[in-house]
């Protein structure tokens, strides 16, 4: 065999390694995370997730939830906001990492907003990377046509590929939830869509910034399922800090 063909065979065989030993270690991370919640949709997912991440922590779990909107930003368990400085392009690579220096800090629960786009990197997300108990979708739009269109199902049909095995799917999306219930049954888990009718004026006038109601209902029925009830929920909700770009 010429020097340069087992060369190459020796590269490629430790490549494979170490790719079995970062799969154990994301895999160990993970698993030692009681609650990991998986928030994709067009619109609103940042300002879902950090909704999510205060009704819970507002319940007394250590949650640590990341954002990929205006600005990508962790958000410790203390509800403290935290640049991520990217010195390379972005990469959904970014969510192990993060998962697994959220992990040295034994949350009982994380919150990860979705980066990717392209339908097989949405998949990869979340059955390889982030195995959610709990997924949210929190609409469908005609947006990144390019990735996932040309129409609004197959939207859709690639926002689905978040949903979780053996979980929850919670959703704001009315239009398409019957397709989303089929898939989410294929995949053996429940199905929610919440009611944006629930939220009172009174509850919406006492954010400091301009919320909507669909988002706040997604936030409320996540919390419920990780046993947080509406009031306490709420309670933390409403001191949230808004994403950048937020209209105040």
């Amino acid at each position: 065999m010429p020097v340069s063909t087992l060369a190459l065979l020796l590269i490629l065989c430790l490549l494979i390694f170490l790719g079995l030993i970062e799969s154990w270690i994301h895999k160990n991370a993970i698993s030692k995370i009681p609650i990991r919640i998986h928030v994709n949709g067009t619109r609103g997912n940042s300002s879902v997730t950090r909704l999510i991440a205060a009704g819970l922590r507002a319940g007394g779990i250590k949650t640590f939830a990341k954002t990929t909107g205006s600005s990508p930003r962790f958000i410790d368990s203390n509800g403290d906001d935290h640049v991520i400085q990217r010195f390379r392009p972005a990469s959904i690579g970014e969510q192990i990492r993060m998962i697994s220096r959220f992990a040295k800090h034994s949350p009982q629960a994380i919150v990860m907003e979705c980066m990717a786009v392209q339908p097989q990197y949405q998949w990869i997300a979340e059955h390889q990377m982030v195995r959610s108990h709990i997924g949210v979708i929190t609409n469908v739009r005609p947006d990144h046509l390019e990735e996932m269109g040309p129409t609004d199902d197959d939207v859709a049909f690639s926002l689905c590929n978040t949903i979780p095995v053996n979980g929850v799917l919670i959703t704001g999306e009315d239009k398409k939830s019957d397709l989303m219930k089929d898939i989410a049954m294929e995949n053996q888990s429940e199905f929610i869509c919440s009611n944006e009718k629930k939220i009172t004026k009174e509850e919406l006038d006492k954010f400091n910034y301009m919320e909507h109601p669909s988002n706040i209902a997604v936030a409320l029925d996540v919390c419920k399922k990780a046993g947080i009830n509406r009031d306490t929920a709420l309670l933390g909700m409403h001191k949230v800090q808004p994403d950048v770009g937020a209209l105040i």
